[in-house]
């Protein structure tokens, strides 16, 4: 005899469990080091904090920004 139907059941239900898990989680961790657009260079956070500080995080000609999740953040000077 096959598997009965409240079995069937609970295996289906932690299958999407299990998918709905795994979409939560970032798609391509790598890309997250990648620049936001050309003309970009990495700074330390140390360099973001002090231009924050400053109000200079934004001027006519450059700008830093900040990319990246809570923990895996990423800071940029772009011109």
């Amino acid at each position: 005899m096959g598997p009965t139907l409240v079995t069937r059941a609970k295996r289906s239900a932690t299958g999407v469990a299990i998918a709905l898990a795994l979409s939560a989680l970032p798609h391509t961790p790598a890309s997250a080091a990648k620049p936001p657009y050309a003309g970009c260079v990495a700074v330390t956070k140390q360099e973001y904090d002090s231009a924050k500080k400053q109000h200079m995080l934004r001027t006519r000609y450059t700008e830093y920004v900040r990319t990246g999740l809570p923990g895996r953040r990423q800071y940029w000077y772009c011109r």
